[in-house]
């Protein structure tokens, strides 16, 4: 088992670890679940294979079979749930994995592309044979795919000592202790998620997981004192301000919210602060295992639209296209540098290697400033990167499947605002022949995953221009969008379920 769980279990046995649903497990518990869980799932899975691939949705079963599996040396693909089945199968080939721990409900899905083991508790033997072997943390790996502005996936391949160099970084900025409770109502298999088991291994705190996010519930957990922190994105923490019971206060015993996806709108920190609920704004990524720069509460109103100040060990440089600093208040590509951020993808490519220079910086793509006081703000994320519900978009991947379809001879996906998720992807397409809007939706249902579907389409004669023939995305996020559209014939698909 993971030296790391186990030291847990002999130190603080009793205390909680994990609170889902109405149970609460101690950590002497989970250390018996997770051996059982060891036991099925070597039982099953062939020593040769290092690489698993897990789906789930946020459950008990699927924490414990994380440390399970971590605890068995093997590596764990992350696949998202909302993932077509198209998208699987590159995942799961370029990743090299042939079996899977599953859900029963995605069994449809991924029968046919690998080889299933039945995450469901009822098969486990009802007592461990596990030897009493420690494996160090540094066997941890986990891999995620984020698709980058390319539109093809790159499997990020993130290292324990990448996610202990964060956790380390957390446990300064939010002085994160084993009294604390994370509530975590975002994916497990999402970086933001993940990344709160890790900081649970490495400080001895509870968790209080969420099958999905529930305002009133999550409210509750906070009011009650149990929940300590909680880490939301933007719309999470809006929907989370309008549940707060009349008669009732945050008690003191709440830290924090730890807030990403973008800044929080100034309205939303101004009843933050009538309620007296700290925010800590964030910027990271996939690539630096969470958060990376921070905001803290008491600079959010002072600093609004801000990134934050780079964390402990993070290095942060804003360049030119010359890969040359600039000086404040000029924008940039952020560049960071440190060990949160991953060395390399799986199968690394020309494409790969070039998002490091030549000194050992690691590229974003993302555009930003630093003013005065070194305080990062954020122009645009990944250039034209999508944030619909706290889920990445990128559009080039969007753009890729709708070229698949004979029709249509160009296409251009930007996200549009939208008051329930933040962003939602819409696209503008132009046809070789007569098409219907309905036939292109029914069309990337089949191929993306329902979040990254347009939800809105439009028939254009001809997409904007620059001067050399490239397209000009930005003209299509202004009211000039209005010429290239046709409007004789277009209809628009709004699908915000």
């Amino acid at each position: 088992m993971l030296r790391l769980l186990t030291e847990k279990i002999n130190d603080i046995p009793t205390q909680p670890a994990l609170y889902w649903n109405n149970q609460t497990i101690s950590y002497e518990e989970v250390g018996q679940k997770v051996a059982r869980w060891m036991d099925y799932l070597a039982a099953l899975l062939p020593t040769s294979e290092k690489t698993i691939g897990l789906m789930s949705q946020n459950s008990d079963e699927m924490y414990y079979v994380i440390l399970a599996l971590w605890s068995l040396e093997k590596d764990i693909l992350f696949l998202n749930t909302h993932l077509s089945q198209d998208e699987l199968l590159f995942q799961l080939h370029d990743a090299k994995v042939t079996f899977v721990v599953s859900e029963v409900k995605f069994h449809t899905t991924l029968s046919s592309i690998s080889q299933i083991v039945l995450l469901d508790s009822r098969l486990l033997p009802s007592k461990s044979q596990q030897s009493d072997r420690l494996v160090e943390a540094n066997n941890i790996t986990s891999i995620m795919y984020t698709s980058g502005t390319t539109g093809k996936p790159k499997g990020v391949v993130q290292r324990f000592s990448n996610h202990q160099a964060n956790v380390k970084s957390a446990q300064l900025n939010m002085g994160l202790t084993a009294k604390d409770c994370w509530a975590c109502a975002v994916p497990l298999f999402h970086i933001s998620g993940l990344s709160i088991v890790l900081r649970q291994l490495i400080t001895g705190c509870s968790i209080s997981l969420y099958p999905k996010f529930d305002a009133e519930q999550l409210t509750t957990d906070i009011v009650n004192e149990r929940v300590t922190i909680a880490s939301v994105v933007t719309y999470m923490l809006e929907k989370m301000i309008t549940h707060v019971p009349t008669d009732a206060h945050y008690p003191p015993t709440f830290k924090t919210f730890l807030s990403g996806g973008g800044p929080v709108a100034k309205e939303t920190l101004l009843t933050c602060r009538e309620l007296e609920l700290p925010v800590i704004q964030s910027y990271g990524m996939t690539e630096t295992c969470s958060q990376v720069v921070a905001l803290s509460a008491n600079d959010a109103l002072k600093k609004i639209g801000a990134s934050g100040l780079p964390l402990h060990g993070m290095s942060l440089r804003i360049v030119d296209e010359n890969n040359q600093r600039l000086p404040a208040k000029q924008t940039g590509e952020i560049q960071l540098k440190g060990p949160q951020v991953i060395t390399h993808y799986l199968n690394e490519t020309a494409s790969h290697l070039a998002k490091w220079t030549s000194d050992g910086w690691f590229r974003t793509g993302d555009l930003g400033y630093l003013d005065e006081e070194g305080y990062l703000f954020v122009v645009s994320r990944l250039s034209e990167l999508i944030i619909s519900g706290g889920e990445n978009i990128y559009p080039a991947e969007v753009e890729a499947v709708l070229k698949q379809h004979p029709a249509l001879t160009e296409v251009a996906v930007v996200g549009e605002s939208d008051d329930r998720w933040g962003q939602i992807p819409v696209a503008y397409v132009v046809a070789n022949h007569s098409v219907k809007v309905e036939d292109l939706q029914q069309f990337a249902s089949s191929k993306l995953a329902k979040y990254k579907q347009p939800k809105k389409v439009y028939l254009c004669d001809a997409l904007p221009k620059t001067a050399s023939g490239k397209l000009a995305k930005h003209r299509l996020l202004t009211k000039e969008r209005d010429v290239f559209i046709r409007h004789d014939d277009t209809k628009s698909i709004i699908n915000n379920s």
